[in-house]
This record gives structure tokens, sequence and C-alpha cells, in this order.
């Protein structure tokens, strides 16, 4: 019942912020301008997720029990949703921003002592253990993540329906050891309201609201925090091999773009009109019909990922047909104009 009550409080604080900040958003010019990149119409107000992390932050104060890892970890995400808010008033370099997410970053690793130090059985020889080099690689994994899923924010609903995908894995796989993450489930319900303003739904069209980069570092470091904190260690939930399939189209698409970018001699954080959503609407497709679709994508990932635990398939397997497919992904980005005009006769 109390957890019950947490979930509906937190719900209900969603909505509360996004009521009370929302015209302040307006009033100090925190929106979002259309341009050539943005299609939108109108000025939206950057509030997502200053009001879901409020949600979240009061929610967890309130209701559950006070440890050192939460602590650490809500004073970590409010300086990464600090320095969204910062990033998208005054759009910080890029050097600013990895400075300042390594810094927060540095919490994670050094207040609760949780990096990536074992990747398992992923190459058929036995456990790869980091060592001291799972630091560094901790420190590029959350970059990484921060960054896959502030650029899987291109089109309504895709980011929060990124979000819900992986964070209702983590929390099935969290259920399936027997633990439990009141943070992704918290964090779940708290995503819904920002949903509903965002795709305009029940009325709420004339009432949209983005993400913004606040909202896109802090839902990234949560799931890097989540996935990190819960395989590794005697205790861990889930293997690391996993955490590649449940959050496999974000870190997918950032890759392949990467990839993209580097070959065409440009700065990995350019940005660009090259993603997946991108593709699907040069298609044809609707921004609705391509959210759905790329939704329907990420949850078949993370249901591979989960089957993939329950009935323990070899870790190998699992990271190369993991890799197999990213290549074949990447494969089709790079060749994506031939397959948009293929699609296109065939409409015809």
């Amino acid at each position: 019942m109390e957890l019950m009550l947490a979930l509906f409080f937190s719900f209900a604080m969603t909505l509360a912020t996004i009521g009370l900040v929302r015209p302040v958003a307006i009033r100090f010019n925190l929106v979002d301008k259309p341009n050539e990149r943005k299609k939108h119409e109108g000025n939206i107000p950057l509030i997502g997720g200053i009001a879901v992390f409020s949600s979240v932050l009061i929610t967890a104060s309130l209701f559950f029990p006070f440890s050192k890892e939460l602590a650490s970890y809500l004073f970590a995400s409010g300086l990464m949703v600090i320095l969204g808010v910062m990033d998208d008033k005054h759009d910080l370099s890029v050097r600013f921003r990895v400075f300042f997410q390594v810094v927060v970053a540095s919490l994670m690793i050094f207040s609760v002592d949780s990096y990536i130090q074992d990747l398992g059985n992923i190459l058929f020889f036995g456990n790869i253990n980091l060592a001291w080099f799972g630091v560094i690689f901790t420190y590029v994994a959350v970059i990484g993540m921060i960054n896959a899923f502030n650029m899987v924010d291109g089109i309504d609903g895709l980011l929060g329906s990124m979000a819900i995908i992986t964070l209702t894995a983590i929390s099935i796989l969290l259920f399936n050891s027997g633990q439990t993450s009141l943070i992704s489930i918290l964090l779940v319900v708290s995503l819904v309201p920002y949903l509903i303003f965002n795709l305009g739904v029940f009325g709420t069209q004339f009432k949209k609201i983005f993400m913004g980069d606040a909202g896109s570092m802090f839902i990234g470091f949560t799931v890097v925090w989540l996935l990190v904190t819960n395989t590794q260690g005697e205790i861990s939930a889930f293997r690391p091999v996993t955490a590649l399939w449940i959050v496999a189209v974000p870190l997918m698409d950032m890759a392949a773009i990467i990839i993209r970018r580097v070959r065409k001699g440009k700065s990995p954080f350019s940005p660009d009109r090259d993603h997946l959503h991108h593709i699907f609407l040069r298609a044809g497709f609707t921004s609705r019909h391509a959210l759905f679709v790329i939704s329907l994508i990420g949850v078949v990932f993370a249901a591979v990922g989960i089957l993939g635990e329950l009935l323990a398939v070899s870790e190998s397997i699992m990271f190369f047909t993991f890799l197999g497919i990213f290549f074949l992904y990447n494969y089709a980005i790079l060749h994506a104009w031939r397959l948009l005009k293929w699609y296109r006769k065939r409409k015809v």
C-alpha cells in the first residue's frame, strides 16, 4: 500500500510540477525554438526533465528509507539536471558538458564504490575482469549512455518510450532476481504525465512540453547507474551482456551515427538528421507511426535480453548476436538512401 501511495503521489507530483513550472519556463525563455532541424510549431517549454526529476526527488525523499546510495544518486542526478537546464538555456560547449558529466560520474564511482569491473564471459574463454581499467571504462559508459538517450530525443514520445521500456526491463530483471528497484518503478510512473503532455493526449495538445537536455541527461544517467549497480558485484541481479539488449535502440543508434559522422570527417557530437527516427520520417512514416515501430523494436530487443537472462543463454552467444545485429543495423544506416529509394518505389 505504501508503494502504491508513493507511485500515485509521484504521478500527481509530475502533473503539478508541469503546471507550476511551465509558465516560469516561458517567462525565462527556457523553450525550444523551431529551426532548420526542428520542425515543431511555436516555442515549446523544456521542462519535462525538471518535472520528472522533481517528482522522483520529492517522492523518494518522503517515501523511501534513507541510504547513502539513494542520497548519492539523488545528488548526482540533481547536478545532471542542473547541467541540462544550463545547456537548454545557453547551449553549452561539448567540452564543458563532457567535463561536467565526468564529475557527476565520479560521484557514482567513488561515493558508492560502484563501477564496471566484470564484463562476463562474452568471448567464450571466461570472465573478462577489467581491474583498474574498469574505472575508465565506466566513465566512457556513463558519458555514452547519457548521450545515447540525448540523441534519441528526436520525435515526440520517443525518449519517454525508450526510457519506460528500459526501466521496465530493469524492474522485471530485478524482480526475477528477488530484488526491487524502487527508483526504476518510480521513474516509469513519473514519465507517464510527461508523455501525456508531450504527445498531446487528453486535450493537452496546446500545452505541449519537451524533455530538454535536463531530462535526457537525467534519464541516461539513471539508466547507467541502475545498470552498473545491478550487473556488478557478488549480488548482481543480471549479467552485463543483458544490459546491452535492454538499451539496444539508443545504443545502436548512437554508435552508428558516430561511425557515420567520423567517416564524413565530422565531430561525433555534431547535430544532423540521420538518426533512425529521421530515416523513418523520410521514408514517409508519420511521427506517431515511427514512434510505434521504433518502440516495438525496443520492446523486442528488451524481450530478447530478458529471455536470454531467464533461460541462461550463453553470454558469448548473446554478445555476438548483439554485435551481428548491430553490424546489420549500421550497414542499413550507412546505406539508408538506397533502402529509402527501394521503399518509395514499392509504395508507388
